[in-house]
C-alpha cells in the first residue's frame, strides 16, 4: 500500500478518488477540524450526531472540490461549518428551542490563522498514524467505513462481518479515538 501522507491536499485530491487510503489520509488530517467545530456548536446538538455530520460535510467537500477555486482546507472548513449550522437547525426545529438558533448566530468565527494550520496538519499527521498503530484493522476499516456514511449492515456486509462485530469495533474504535485525542472529545 502506498503513503500518501507526503502528498499535499491537492495531489491526493486530483486523481483517482476510490482509493481509499487517500481517503483515509485525508479523513486523518482533517478529523481534528471535524472535533473543534463539532465542539464549538456542542452546547446546541448532541456532540457525536454533530462529528457524524462533520464527517459528512468533510466528505462532501472532498467530493466536490475544485482546485480552480482555492486551497482544501479553506473550502473543507466552509462545509465543514454549513453542515453543522444545518445539524444544529434541525436540532433547534426538533426540539422547538428557537432560542439555540439566536445563540448560534452569535457563535465567532474560530477559523485557524495560517501557522495554527500548519500546526494542526502536523498533529493530524500524528494522530493518523496512532491510529494506525493503535485500531485493528476491523476498527480502523469501520470507522473509515462509518465516516463515509455507510450503515452499520452495509460496513458489515462489506467488510464480511456479523453487524454486532461492526458496532462492537466502532464501540471500540471511538474509545481508542477519544484516548488518542487526549480526551478532547
Amino acid at each position: 500500500m502506498e503513503d500518501y501522507s507526503k502528498l499535499s491536499d491537492r495531489e491526493l485530491l486530483r486523481d483517482n478518488l476510490s482509493d481509499s487510503g487517500k481517503i483515509a489520509v485525508l479523513i486523518s488530517r482533517y478529523m481534528k477540524t471535524v472535533f473543534s467545530c463539532a465542539k464549538k456548536y456542542a452546547q446546541f446538538a448532541d456532540y457525536e450526531e454533530l462529528v457524524s455530520d462533520g464527517m459528512q460535510g468533510l466528505l462532501a467537500a472532498v467530493s466536490s472540490y475544485d482546485c480552480e477555486k482555492g486551497e482544501f482546507s479553506s473550502y473543507a472548513s466552509v462545509c465543514i461549518n454549513n453542515r453543522l449550522r444545518n445539524t444544529v437547525k434541525k436540532s433547534a426545529n426538533r426540539r422547538k428551542n428557537l432560542a439555540a438558533e439566536e445563540e448560534m448566530r452569535e457563535i465567532p468565527d474560530k477559523a485557524p490563522t495560517p501557522e495554527e494550520a500548519v500546526i494542526e496538519r502536523e498533529n493530524s499527521e500524528d494522530v493518523r498514524k496512532r491510529l494506525k498503530s493503535e485500531l485493528s484493522a476491523l476498527e480502523l476499516h469501520s470507522i473509515e467505513c462509518a465516516a463515509m456514511g455507510m450503515s452499520y449492515a452495509e460496513i458489515a456486509k462489506r467488510l464480511g462481518v456479523e453487524k454486532k462485530s461492526v458496532d462492537n469495533a466502532l464501540s471500540r474504535a471511538r474509545a481508542k479515538v477519544r484516548r488518542i485525542m487526549g480526551g478532547n472529545l
